[in-house]
């Protein structure tokens, strides 16, 4: 997680913070702080990193199997729960200007439970007199997943900046502990899902599977209540959002109405209170860092359409291979997600604590950017990998005749390769997500605005799963995989990919960290000042 600070302090860095950060330095010893938390306040972190665990359980046992639900059972395209990841946005602002975090966090919860029992109602198997037409189910499905995105990204804003919020008296030191044990509790939470809830929901039934979390949701809920009297609550400071917003409007104000200041280096340098705005500089710096990003977080849009297909389509192409474990035991066809989340697990110190230890001892310094560009060709590779592997799978089915294997009560002619053969694609995937991601522990617009890219990208794979599956009659997305040519997908998707990968490094190229920002404006500066002192000498001369 080191790795993720670092990032943080490069791409969204400003002058005070810098000066900071050189202050620091000198007196290291001197400032770190004592890392032993009170008993009071280790129980309130546990009931955070729990809420989280069960949380992300909830969120990711919906997930796991409902392209199944979707397609065998209501017989609809799968729609994953994009709109999630939009919520973010909003829910931060309800947090920091309406409600304070914690009544954020709790008024979502109540409606992730909601959300969670609508869901589970509709997948109850009533008696014939009562049951539900697929219409009404339908119904339930769209009202459920929208609590259930309302919930989760009304969450997802707030909890891990209040759990921050509990120790950050402590000093950076205990804060990036906190957000270790943070993102382990998450990755716990959705190998639970990925394995306990996908088992029980294909070989028993969705309703038991659904009902673990309603519990899961209620269990997360009782916790943040018991430490509702012990929480440390920050006074709201406004919305990031909305300062935001005003900082670029009256940017593009001043730049449309022809403001040509000589003390201006940037267009929006005319929202700082010392150039006659209402905002502080180092509000300005940070939106001038996040403005200069946006054109980099589009590229993350197709990034994260491939990295749908992990609940979607691979899912779909494991239960056509060999889940047979033992003579009895089918593996869950979409419990090798597991892979993906322990990948992420063991990762993350490795990269931290030997990778980029020895390439800075090489002389190659791993920065963000490049992380994430190298993090794009995994993402390449693992979608261009399904594709071979898609190839195969036919092959041997070709070749060694079908199994018949059932799958959610459907019987599927199920090629003998076993599914254990996807694992390398998960491991790149997941490799692609440690290099990729977003530091955890980033607040308010960066945050909300790599959310955002993550729900557009998921819209565009729905998007173009149908464009591609009606242009191609079906052939290259097909209902039955044995009769198409899935892997022209796969090898489309790893085409746009590496595309994609492409635009990035071109936008990256050109980008400046915010420390060369800092030193390039310094220079601006000294040579605005020399060149005004020079003039002033040539005047006094004449």
């Amino acid at each position: 997680m080191e790795r993720q600070r670092d990032e943080s302090r490069l791409l969204f860095h400003d002058e005070l913070s810098q000066e900071s950060q050189y202050a620091n330095s000198n007196d290291e010893d001197e400032s770190l702080p004592d890392v032993n938390l009170s008993r009071e306040r280790f129980l309130v972190i546990i009931c955070i990193l729990f809420f989280e665990l069960f949380e992300r359980l909830t969120f990711y046992g919906v997930a796991v199997n409902l392209v199944f639900y979707c397609k065998d059972v209501l017989n609809l395209a799968s729609p994953l729960p994009r709109a999630c990841f939009f919520i973010p946005i909003y829910g931060g602002w309800i947090a920091d200007v309406e409600l304070g975090r914690y009544n954020a966090i709790f008024g979502s919860a109540l409606l992730y439970i909601v959300g969670t029992v609508a869901l589970t109602l509709a997948t109850y198997h009533y008696p014939t007199h009562y049951a539900m037409s697929n219409s009404s189910k339908e119904g339930f499905l769209a009202v459920s997943l929208i609590l259930i995105a309302i919930g989760t990204g009304g969450i997802k804003a707030n909890v891990s900046a209040m759990g921050a919020d509990q120790v950050e008296h402590e000093g950076p030191e205990m804060v990036q502990k906190f957000f270790d044990w943070f993102y382990w509790f998450i990755q716990i939470g959705a190998i639970l899902a990925y394995t306990v809830v996908a088992y029980i929901q294909q070989h028993f039934s969705f309703f038991y599977g659904y009902l673990i979390t309603v519990i899961s949701m209620t269990l997360a809920t009782i916790l943040l209540l018991l430490g509702r009297n012990h929480y440390i609550v920050t006074p709201s400071k406004g919305s990031y959002t909305v300062d935001t917003i005003k900082i670029i409007a009256g940017g593009l104000k001043k730049k449309l109405c022809g403001d040509k200041s000589r003390f201006r280096n940037h267009w929006l340098d005319g929202a700082k209170v010392t150039r006659g705005g209402d905002f502080p500089d180092d509000i300005v710096e940070g939106v001038k860092c996040v403005v200069r990003l946006i054109p980099i977080f589009w590229t993350f849009i197709f990034y994260w359409t491939f990295y749908g297909q992990g609940l979607t389509t691979y899912v779909l192409q494991g239960s056509y291979m060999n889940l047979k474990v033992t003579g009895k035991f089918l593996f869950p066809a979409a419990s090798l997600s597991f892979i993906e989340s322990a990948t992420l697990l063991l990762l993350i110190p490795l990269m931290d604590k030997v990778v980029f230890q020895f390439l800075r001892r090489l002389g190659v310094e791993f920065t963000p950017l490049r992380r994430i560009g190298v993090g794009m060709l995994f993402a390449c590779s693992s979608v261009a990998l399904a594709g071979f592997i898609e190839i195969e799978r036919k092959h041997i089915l070709k070749t060694h005749g079908a199994i018949s294997q059932t799958v959610f009560n459907k019987t599927i002619n199920a090629s003998p390769m076993t599914v254990f053969w996807q694992v390398p694609q998960y491991i790149l995937q997941g490799t692609s997500e440690v290099l990729v991601s977003s530091p955890p522990e980033l607040r308010g617009v960066v945050m909300g605005l790599n959310l955002a890219m993550i729900g557009l990208g998921y819209f565009l794979a729905s998007a173009l799963a149908s464009i591609v599956k009606k242009a191609s009659d079906g052939q290259w997305y097909p209902e039955n995989l044995n009769k198409g040519t899935l892997e022209y997908y796969m090898f489309l998707l790893a085409g746009l990919m590496l595309l994609n990968a492409a635009v990035f490094l071109l936008l990256a190229v050109s980008y400046r960290y915010a420390e060369q920002e800092y030193r390039a404006q310094k220079r601006n500066r000294l040579q605005s000042a020399v060149e005004k002192d020079a003039s002033y000498c040539d005047k006094e001369e004449n």
